[in-house]
């Protein structure tokens, strides 16, 4: 599935992630589902103004935006923007995320590991992973401590957190909580959030460090069992698309 080479893109937004200025380096940035191919875009840097974006965009909009390859990113998915940034769409959070599944099960990885190898190999360096019910949430700086839900994963992951959204909550509750701030950040978007909801992590790589990842997105669609026929449904279309193994069954 190759992406097109013409400059003028609609684009889903599935993550903005802000800045990492200790190595490994990061600028600030939108991770979006192109319209045209399926592929995950990687728009960096993003443009930026104080604390957000400008225009500011939000989770889950369509934009029409111009953007082309970096060829100086070794990271095959990162383009640049030029132009205008018009919202023109956005996909609504109903019926236990049917609108939204179609963007995400496309990139659903089994594990941290599986998406490192990819990463290696340059041939994906964003993926979706599911955790187990036991994340943790650990501040200054913000790492999410976690285990994939995978057999083939024994290993506890602690990776930095550059999730826009996550950081700007973090603010929030400091300055409603104060000093209990930290307790009330981590019920909120620890264990509480994975007891509650079916988390999902977007994560990506380093530009300069391929083999390590950072937590670009957190998802959290409702509980919402998938139909036996869905899931066989699902399970060989990722198989026709070449993609990995799949990892436990995932939800509708």
């Amino acid at each position: 599935m190759s992406l097109q080479t013409g400059s003028e893109r609609d684009v889903l937004v599935l993550a903005k992630t802000i800045a990492a200025n200790e190595f490994p380096v990061e600028r600030p940035g939108v991770i979006a589902q192109d319209r045209a191919s399926g592929a995950l875009l990687r728009l960096a840097p993003f443009p930026w103004k104080g604390a957000d974006t400008d225009p500011p965009v939000q989770r889950w909009a369509w934009l029409q935006l111009g953007a082309s390859k970096d060829d100086r990113d070794p990271r095959p998915e990162t383009h640049t923007v030029q132009g205008e940034i018009l919202a023109t769409g956005y996909v609504e959070a109903k019926e236990g995320w049917r609108l939204r599944w179609p963007f995400v099960r496309p990139h659903l990885r089994g594990s941290v590991e599986a998406l490192i190898e990819l990463s290696r190999a340059r041939a994906a360096t964003m993926g979706f992973v599911r955790p187990q019910a036991d994340i943790d949430i650990i501040q200054l700086p913000l790492r999410l401590r976690f285990r994939c839900a995978s057999d083939d994963c024994d290993t506890m992951h602690e990776l930095p957190v550059l999730d826009w959204e996550l950081h700007s909550l973090a603010q929030a509750t400091r300055a409603k909580y104060g000093p209990s701030w930290a307790t009330k950040f981590r019920e909120m978007w620890g264990a509480g959030l994975a007891a509650r909801y079916d988390v999902h992590l977007l994560l990506s790589a380093y530009a300069q460090a391929p083999t390590k990842l950072y937590v670009a997105g957190l998802f959290y669609p409702p509980k919402v069992a998938e139909d036996a026929h869905e899931h066989v449904h699902h399970v060989e279309h990722r198989s026709h698309r070449g993609a990995p193994p799949p990892g436990p069954r995932q939800p509708a």
